[in-house]
């Protein structure tokens, strides 16, 4: 049974406190439908925090099995409600997604491309269906007089037993990789988002290096990676999954996650195998950062920013959370919303003046002033 049903929301835009760092470099987001008709059993989306289905009352939604999958809330004039948001907004880069059927009615994705196209904001997308092919003629357009990056949710090379178990209703991956190699001969940026990699079922390393070889093979330019979030409704629904695939495995699940530092260990060996991979196979393990979309003044903060938040990244995935991920995070975030120039800021303050900022102590103003110096 599914649902799908138009609503009226008084906005669509998300703006973040901070860009995306070192992850997706995004400020904005912009979704036109709530909820997936994929329906992937690890989604985090499912989780209670995103309110999903908080106020719904409708004793048929209540009856389904699965309401993230089975009811998709649609929001009407979606791109008049995005121009509308955007014009007032400073540019930088918007997440945008969401190719599952319902869109093949509404085509609002069409309308959200064009309307970041005319008022000139870049974007990033992170897509399961082939589907979006549809918009190729947009989103060469785009790619061309602005930013586009167009990340695909692969977890595995084959579409097997095992990939259906947990992503039963999304797209093949072949089909994924096939639109990789079709937006990469277009010469559109694209690469791996390789999350979530299950434990114990995709960690493997030949499993990690087919992923991050096939992505080479098709175009692709980064592979990147993360872990598995288990926690409310998220969890449920993998529990769920993953008991009907492997009973086994619950157990093992249970001993993993009973304790954070067991999973940062856990997600560090994994990233390790994946930094090796992707130095083996010529990929980036992480995206760069499009510091060209900024005003040319504050191209070399954020240029510096991207190192920081890089370096957090790392952090947060071979240290769990350290103190390094965080002083590195809070010297990119000044840096990256910073008015003025950092090297004029040199020029008539010296290195005092750098000390001056939020969250810079004297090993981070002293990495600013040798960047610069390489630059």
């Amino acid at each position: 049974m599914k649902i799908v049903k138009a609503y009226k929301p008084k906005s669509i835009l998300n703006t973040h406190k901070h860009v995306d760092g070192g992850w997706f470099w995004t400020k904005y987001s912009a979704f036109p439908y709530v909820g997936c008709q994929w329906g992937c059993y690890y989604c985090y989306w499912r989780d209670e925090k995103y309110n999903l289905y908080k106020n719904v009352n409708d004793p048929k939604v209540l009856k389904l099995d699965d309401p993230f999958s089975q009811y998709i809330k649609v929001k009407e004039d979606a791109a008049k409600l995005l121009k509308k948001a955007l014009e007032n907004k400073p540019r930088d880069l918007i997440y945008l997604d969401s190719y599952q059927p319902v869109d093949l009615s509404y085509e609002y994705n069409r309308e959200m491309l064009k309307t970041c196209l005319d008022l000139g904001f870049p974007i990033f997308i992170n897509e399961k269906s082939p589907l979006l092919l549809r918009n190729l003629d947009i989103l060469k357009k785009i790619s061309q007089k602005l930013y586009l990056n167009i990340g695909w949710s692969i977890i595995t090379t084959k579409d097997d037993r095992t990939r259906l178990a947990f992503e039963a209703r999304a797209p093949s991956v072949k089909s994924r990789f096939a639109a990789m190699e079709k937006l990469a001969e277009n010469n559109i940026l694209t690469g791996t988002i390789f999350m979530p990699i299950l434990p114990f079922i995709y960690d493997n390393e030949k499993n990690i290096e087919a992923v991050i070889r096939k992505t080479k093979e098709c175009g692709g330019k980064y592979v990147l990676d993360a872990g598995l979030t288990l926690w409310g409704s998220c969890k449920i629904y993998f529990y769920k999954a993953l008991k009907e695939y492997n009973p086994d495995l619950v157990l093992k699940y249970d001993k993993l996650y009973q304790r954070q530092s067991l999973v940062a260990k856990h997600i560090a060996k994994i990233h390790k195998l994946v930094l090796k991979h992707c130095k083996k196979h010529g990929l980036r393990a992480y995206i760069r950062r499009p510091v060209e979309i900024y005003p040319q003044k504050l191209q070399i903060n954020k240029k510096i920013a991207e190192k920081f938040y890089l370096k957090a990244r790392e952090a947060q995935l071979l240290e769990a959370y350290s103190y390094r991920e965080q002083a590195y995070r809070k010297a990119a975030w000044t840096l990256d919303e910073l008015d003025e120039n950092v090297e004029e800021i040199i020029k008539a303050q010296g290195f005092e003046g750098i000390l001056r900022l939020k969250g810079i102590g004297k090993s981070m103003a002293s990495q600013i002033i040798e960047f610069l110096s390489n630059c």
